[in-house]
């Protein structure tokens, strides 16, 4: 598939609303994700500071099929950047595309001096964890995720 890598838009963050509902309303996430919430969720990870956003498109069409946003990060001597969402339209996984936006932002990323970057994802999953250990992520054994649930 021909595609076109470039930084997102803010006006492009709808159409990556429309993507994230449809991608992690489906199998394996399943979860409940209208175009609202996802919205939110994205013009939320946007107005952080150090964002990001990274979209392929279809050369042919001009449309949206992917996308990466995060946030980079100043630590003590060294910037990081957390992989906040990545998400490509289930129709079109294993295409190539998401290969094609880490290859984008690690480019970006050297050239900011970025040292690390990381993600979360769920384990047991499959496809996202695999993916990420193809790419060069590795578990980290000095870090580790916990979580609080606030009722």
């Amino acid at each position: 598939m021909k595609s076109q890598v470039r930084l997102l838009t803010d006006e492009e963050l709808e159409a990556a609303a429309s993507i994230y509902t449809k991608v992690f309303s489906e199998t394996p996430w399943n979860e409940p994700w209208s175009m609202n919430t996802a919205y939110a969720r994205l013009y939320d990870i946007s107005k952080t500071p150090g964002y990001i956003g990274i979209g392929c498109f279809h050369r042919e069409n001009n449309k949206l099929i992917g996308f990466i946003v995060g946030n980079e990060e100043q630590w003590a001597n060294y910037k990081t950047f957390y992989l906040n969402e990545i998400c490509v339209l289930s129709n079109i996984q294993q295409a190539g595309i998401g290969t094609s936006l880490l290859t984008f932002l690690t480019e970006l990323l050297v050239q900011r001096e970025v040292k690390e970057a990381y993600v979360s994802t769920e384990r047991g999953q499959g496809k996202p964890a695999c993916f990420f250990d193809r790419k060069g992520f590795i578990i980290h054994e000095s870090r580790i995720l916990m979580t609080l649930n606030i009722d």
